[in-house]
């Protein structure tokens, strides 16, 4: 049974994404889980409070399962994956919360609360780590940068699970394989290449895909842009 407290998450977290916190009223939230402003209260001191809730809850399950994780997985494209599915799986279990990060530039930056701001580093840091080894065994394609490889990687997860939203549980499996493709493959170390190959095919045949996927973000950038 879902608790009283979750459930004022919950409808939160809707009214956040769709109005902004700031736009959102204590009376809208408890209008949206039919109880009174006041007994609101009872649960979270302020609409603040609500919406760090939800971050924090968020971040923490977060770390956690890529904890979990990846000491099962070895090499760069199955923690990398595990990774992708990981953000996936938490972001289905608490819906909006990557979108009221994004959207509220109050917990970005120096001015962000220290539980969250050191979460969101933690988080960051499973990421630039397998990044970096791949880097440092010859997984990741010579000239990539392991970081921000990493960044970019990580932000395609949240901007694919903000674009497939409404249907992510449906397609859990299809948006992880696509940006796996996209980009894990697409920065993965070309294959040695015997003597007849030509290197200049391979080496083109990476720039295009990762052009590819530059365009593709660009479309969902621009989707996105327009739909808010």
């Amino acid at each position: 049974m879902v608790s009283r407290r979750d459930q004022i998450k919950r409808v939160a977290a809707g009214l956040f994404v769709e109005n902004g916190v700031a736009g959102t009223s204590v009376r809208d939230i408890a209008e949206g889980v039919g109880m009174l402003s006041g007994s609101l209260y009872h649960h979270f001191p302020s609409k603040d409070a609500i919406a760090f809730a939800i971050l924090d809850d968020f971040l923490t399950d977060l770390n956690s399962r890529y904890r979990s994780v990846l000491p099962h997985v070895s090499g760069m494209r199955e923690e990398l994956r595990a990774l992708v599915y990981s953000s996936i799986e938490i972001a289905e279990m608490h819906p909006y919360a990557t979108e009221i990060y994004q959207n509220e530039m109050s917990y970005h930056g120096p001015a962000a609360p220290d539980a969250i701001a050191e979460a969101v580093r933690t988080a960051h840091t499973f990421w630039i780590d397998a990044a970096t080894r791949a880097s440092a065994n010859g997984e990741l394609r010579t000239g990539l940068d392991p970081v921000d490889f990493a960044r970019m990687l990580r932000e395609g997860v949240w901007w694919s699970i903000r674009y497939h939203r409404e249907h992510l549980s449906a397609r859990r499996d299809e948006v992880t394989d696509t940006v796996v493709a996209a980009f894990v493959d697409g920065g993965a170390a070309p294959a040695a290449t015997d003597a007849n190959s030509a290197p200049d095919s391979v080496d083109r045949s990476i720039v295009d895909r990762l052009d590819r996927i530059e365009r593709r973000l660009e479309e969902l950038t621009k989707r996105l842009v327009d739909g808010l």
